[in-house]
């Protein structure tokens, strides 16, 4: 089951075409909406299966969305311990494959709250990753990999490494598909190294793996 979490905030218009793109691809999939995301699903007429927050953000605008569709909402207190974004993640099953479709831009704590409630996620095991349309970001925990598709991208893409703890290094980190590949390198937070890097051209797919660390690996439109 595919779950995609569409958060609320600054979301660009081709997450627009990121989620009806994706949600097309299977019919085994949910949409769940947080708070104001709801908004900017009304704006491109898609309707999710269920919104949930304390819906302190969302205009009369979404509201009338949800009231027209007839679209199943949780309500929460606007006091509380959790994130809206974090409630509809607790919504997905443990199986489940998760895309938080949130900003990447904009309130940079609400961004690194997102980015750390992923890896969080990663760390328990779950399949998931993160985007906004134009960038996303893919976690890796302990022995681990992934395999992107950059055959897509009309326009040229940059890949960035970036490990997220500062205790202990990123080891064993080995690419393909690089113009600048890596070969069982260890890799400290807090350094530029692994930025900016760029596929090769010469294969679709740009893979990366880790022996041990927390690592995000994080694809975006380069311009």
């Amino acid at each position: 089951m595919l779950y995609l979490i569409v958060a609320g905030g600054p979301l660009p218009d081709c997450a627009a075409k990121y989620i009806k793109t994706v949600s097309g691809s299977t019919e085994d999939r949910v949409i769940i909406c947080c708070d104001g995301g709801a908004d900017f699903l009304a704006r491109f007429g898609i309707v999710p299966d269920m919104v949930v927050g304390d819906m302190d953000s969302i205009t009369s605008e979404g509201l009338e969305f949800i009231a027209k569709n007839n679209i199943f909402t949780e309500r929460y207190p606007v006091e509380k311990d959790w994130t809206d974004t974090e409630i509809a993640l607790g919504k997905a099953g443990e199986d489940a494959q998760i895309i938080l479709v949130c900003p990447l831009a904009g309130r940079i704590d609400h961004v690194i709250a997102n980015l750390s409630l992923v890896l969080k996620m990663k760390s328990q095991g779950r399949d998931i990753k993160i985007t906004d349309g134009i960038t996303t970001c893919y976690p890796l925990c302990g022995e681990d990999s992934v395999v992107i598709d950059v055959s897509s991208f009309d326009e040229p893409v940059a890949v960035s490494l970036i490990p997220w703890n500062f205790t202990e290094p990123v080891k064993g980190v080995t690419t393909k598909g690089l113009y600048y590949p890596l070969e069982d390198k260890n890799i400290e937070a807090g350094s530029s190294y692994t930025f900016s890097n760029k596929p090769d051209g010469k294969t679709p797919e740009v893979s990366v793996f880790i022996r041990a660390g927390l690592m995000f690996v994080v694809t975006t439109i380069a311009n």
